[in-house]
Protein backbone atom coordinates (compact mmCIF):
# COMPACT_ATOMS: atom_id res chain seq x y z
CA UNK A 1 0.00 0.00 0.00
CA UNK A 2 1.32 3.43 -0.98
CA UNK A 3 1.66 6.04 1.75
CA UNK A 4 0.92 9.34 -0.04
CA UNK A 5 1.87 12.80 1.14
CA UNK A 6 -0.58 15.08 2.91
CA UNK A 7 -1.05 18.78 2.34
CA UNK A 8 0.28 19.55 5.82
CA UNK A 9 3.49 17.61 5.07
CA UNK A 10 4.21 19.58 1.91
CA UNK A 11 3.51 22.86 3.71
CA UNK A 12 5.78 21.82 6.59
CA UNK A 13 8.56 20.84 4.17
CA UNK A 14 8.43 24.32 2.65
CA UNK A 15 8.35 25.95 6.08
CA UNK A 16 11.41 23.93 7.17
CA UNK A 17 13.28 24.75 3.95
CA UNK A 18 12.78 28.44 4.58
CA UNK A 19 13.58 28.17 8.28
CA UNK A 20 16.85 26.37 7.54
CA UNK A 21 17.98 29.25 5.32
CA UNK A 22 16.66 31.97 7.67
CA UNK A 23 13.89 32.94 5.27
CA UNK A 24 11.01 32.42 7.71
CA UNK A 25 9.33 35.67 6.67
CA UNK A 26 9.18 34.34 3.10
CA UNK A 27 6.72 31.57 4.02
CA UNK A 28 3.61 32.31 2.00
CA UNK A 29 1.34 29.88 0.21
CA UNK A 30 0.46 31.61 -3.04
CA UNK A 31 -2.26 29.17 -4.06
CA UNK A 32 -3.43 26.43 -1.67
CA UNK A 33 -5.52 24.94 -4.50
CA UNK A 34 -2.29 24.12 -6.35
CA UNK A 35 -1.21 21.94 -3.43
CA UNK A 36 -4.57 20.13 -3.57
CA UNK A 37 -4.11 19.65 -7.31
CA UNK A 38 -0.58 18.26 -6.77
CA UNK A 39 -1.82 15.73 -4.21
CA UNK A 40 -4.63 14.54 -6.46
CA UNK A 41 -2.44 14.53 -9.59
CA UNK A 42 0.28 12.45 -7.93
CA UNK A 43 -2.03 9.91 -6.32
CA UNK A 44 -4.56 9.42 -9.15
CA UNK A 45 -2.32 9.24 -12.24
CA UNK A 46 0.49 6.91 -11.25
CA UNK A 47 0.96 3.49 -9.64
CA UNK A 48 4.74 3.17 -9.60
CA UNK A 49 6.51 4.62 -6.53
CA UNK A 50 9.22 6.24 -8.67
CA UNK A 51 6.67 7.88 -10.96
CA UNK A 52 4.71 9.16 -7.97
CA UNK A 53 7.83 10.68 -6.41
CA UNK A 54 8.68 12.32 -9.74
CA UNK A 55 5.09 13.58 -10.03
CA UNK A 56 5.38 15.31 -6.64
CA UNK A 57 8.71 16.83 -7.62
CA UNK A 58 7.73 18.05 -11.09
CA UNK A 59 4.24 19.26 -10.22
CA UNK A 60 5.52 21.23 -7.21
CA UNK A 61 8.15 23.01 -9.25
CA UNK A 62 5.87 23.62 -12.22
CA UNK A 63 2.97 25.00 -10.17
CA UNK A 64 5.14 26.91 -7.68
CA UNK A 65 2.54 27.02 -4.88
CA UNK A 66 4.85 28.87 -2.45
CA UNK A 67 6.38 32.34 -2.61
CA UNK A 68 9.87 30.95 -2.03
CA UNK A 69 11.66 27.61 -1.65
CA UNK A 70 9.77 25.73 -4.36
CA UNK A 71 12.87 24.00 -5.79
CA UNK A 72 13.99 22.76 -2.40
CA UNK A 73 10.44 21.81 -1.42
CA UNK A 74 9.82 19.88 -4.64
CA UNK A 75 12.87 17.65 -4.26
CA UNK A 76 12.44 17.21 -0.50
CA UNK A 77 8.77 16.27 -0.97
CA UNK A 78 9.79 13.56 -3.46
CA UNK A 79 12.48 12.36 -1.06
CA UNK A 80 10.09 12.42 1.91
CA UNK A 81 7.56 10.41 -0.08
CA UNK A 82 10.15 7.74 -0.87
CA UNK A 83 11.29 7.58 2.77
CA UNK A 84 7.65 7.22 3.92
CA UNK A 85 7.39 4.26 1.58
CA UNK A 86 10.37 2.42 3.06
CA UNK A 87 13.04 3.61 0.67
CA UNK A 88 16.52 4.36 1.94
CA UNK A 89 18.48 7.47 0.93
CA UNK A 90 21.84 6.51 -0.58
CA UNK A 91 22.99 10.01 -1.44
CA UNK A 92 24.25 12.88 0.67
CA UNK A 93 24.03 16.67 0.91
CA UNK A 94 26.41 17.00 -2.03
CA UNK A 95 24.23 14.90 -4.34
CA UNK A 96 21.18 16.95 -3.28
CA UNK A 97 22.99 20.22 -3.97
CA UNK A 98 24.26 18.94 -7.31
CA UNK A 99 20.77 18.08 -8.63
CA UNK A 100 19.34 21.36 -7.30
CA UNK A 101 22.02 23.38 -9.12
CA UNK A 102 21.57 21.34 -12.30
CA UNK A 103 17.81 21.92 -12.25
CA UNK A 104 18.13 25.68 -11.86
CA UNK A 105 20.72 25.93 -14.65
CA UNK A 106 18.72 23.65 -16.96
CA UNK A 107 15.55 25.65 -16.36
CA UNK A 108 17.32 28.92 -17.22
CA UNK A 109 19.06 27.53 -20.31
CA UNK A 110 15.81 26.08 -21.63
CA UNK A 111 13.48 28.90 -20.57
CA UNK A 112 11.41 26.49 -18.51
CA UNK A 113 10.18 29.27 -16.23
CA UNK A 114 8.04 30.54 -19.10
CA UNK A 115 6.78 27.00 -19.79
CA UNK A 116 5.99 26.43 -16.11
CA UNK A 117 4.10 29.73 -15.94
CA UNK A 118 2.10 28.76 -19.05
CA UNK A 119 1.10 25.47 -17.41
CA UNK A 120 0.19 27.17 -14.13
CA UNK A 121 -2.25 29.39 -16.01
CA UNK A 122 -4.17 26.45 -17.48
CA UNK A 123 -7.51 26.23 -15.71
CA UNK A 124 -8.67 22.87 -17.04
CA UNK A 125 -7.24 20.29 -14.61
CA UNK A 126 -7.13 17.53 -17.22
CA UNK A 127 -5.10 19.70 -19.60
CA UNK A 128 -2.85 20.83 -16.76
CA UNK A 129 -2.26 17.19 -15.79
CA UNK A 130 -1.30 16.29 -19.36
CA UNK A 131 1.15 19.19 -19.57
CA UNK A 132 2.84 18.17 -16.31
CA UNK A 133 3.04 14.58 -17.54
CA UNK A 134 4.74 15.92 -20.68
CA UNK A 135 7.35 17.72 -18.55
CA UNK A 136 7.95 14.46 -16.68
CA UNK A 137 8.84 12.78 -20.00
CA UNK A 138 11.35 15.45 -21.09
CA UNK A 139 15.11 15.41 -20.51
CA UNK A 140 14.42 17.52 -17.42
CA UNK A 141 12.01 14.97 -15.94
CA UNK A 142 14.08 11.97 -16.95
CA UNK A 143 17.21 13.39 -15.27
CA UNK A 144 15.33 14.02 -12.02
CA UNK A 145 13.80 10.54 -12.20
CA UNK A 146 17.26 9.03 -12.74
CA UNK A 147 18.61 11.00 -9.79
CA UNK A 148 15.80 9.73 -7.55
CA UNK A 149 16.37 6.13 -8.65
CA UNK A 150 20.15 6.43 -8.21
CA UNK A 151 19.87 7.92 -4.73
CA UNK A 152 17.09 5.79 -3.21
CA UNK A 153 16.56 2.07 -2.88
CA UNK A 154 13.93 -0.11 -1.28
CA UNK A 155 14.78 -1.03 2.28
Amino acid sequence: MVDYLYKEEIIEINRLCLETSNENEEFIIINPNDIDFILKFSSKNFNDINEISLAYCISLIVLHPFKNGNHRTSLLAAEHFLLKNNYKFLGNEYTDLKIQKWRIEFEKENDLEREFFRITCIEDSKMKSEEIKNIMKTEYGKNIEKWLKDNFSES
